[in-house]
């Protein structure tokens, strides 16, 4: 059977996605099962008043009665609440569920983008749901991907924390900066180098995060990718 993961992003008019916009430097992420809301707001400016300000507005906004919050790490506010889904426009969800997609949670809110990660189980699904879903909002596939064989939970439910949990700060954003400017494209389209100077860094201080970033993505990627090929290689 084939099946597709999807990612989309979608804008409209959402109190979480408005945070978003207005405070760049957090991430929101969410995760619900329709009884509670886990919410995770990440970035530098976290712990300023002005960022507690607003995360408390827009809780209060949507109404969803508050359970817990506390600060679980460096610039991260964790917020457990009463689900607060009914509350938000249009009924994105909803929508997703209706046209038979697994929707892969968290979503993410970033600078006034909701970021969806899909599973579709026939390509008329995957169709009605960005159609569906682009009269209510400004939609973007951002990537669709056939997957012709193999268990969802084999391919789908490795945690990001296993593979990224090792990254520094820096590390990670050499390693996306180093993705944006096409350094892993083939050919590739800027050298360290390069980016290092266009980004006014000290080469030698860039390059470290990269490697040391590529090594610790590898390294925790390793044991997936040794069962993936048991067997197929003797060297």
């Amino acid at each position: 059977m084939t099946y597709y993961e999807i990612d989309l992003r979608l804008q409209h008019d959402c109190p979480y996605s408005d945070f978003s916009r207005a405070h760049p430097s957090v991430v929101v992420s969410h995760w619900c099962n329709w009884s509670r809301d886990v919410l995770e707001f990440a970035g530098p400016d976290v712990e300023g008043p002005a960022v507690r300000r607003a995360i408390r507005q827009v809780l209060g906004k949507l109404g969803g009665r508050t359970i817990r919050a506390s600060d679980v790490g460096a610039h991260v506010r964790l917020v457990l609440q009463h689900c607060a889904c009914d509350a938000l426009p249009p009924p994105t969800l909803p929508t997703i569920e209706r046209r038979n997609c697994l929707n892969l949670q968290p979503m993410v809110y970033a600078k006034g983008w909701e970021h969806y990660r899909l599973v579709g189980f026939s390509d008329r699904d995957v169709r009605a749901v960005v159609r569906d879903l682009s009269r209510r909002a400004r939609v973007e596939l951002v990537a669709r991907r056939s997957v012709p064989e193999g268990g969802i939970h084999e391919r789908l439910m490795i945690s990001s924390g296993a593979l990224l949990s090792g990254l520094t700060d820096r590390q990670a954003q050499a390693l996306v900066v180093a993705l944006d400017h096409g350094y892993y494209n083939f050919p590739r389209a800027a050298t360290s180098v390069e980016i290092a100077e266009r980004l006014g860094t000290p080469r030698t201080s860039f390059v470290d995060h990269l490697r040391k970033g590529q090594n610790k993505v590898m390294q925790a990627v390793g044991p997936y990718l040794r069962m993936r090929t048991a067997g197929d290689y003797a060297g």
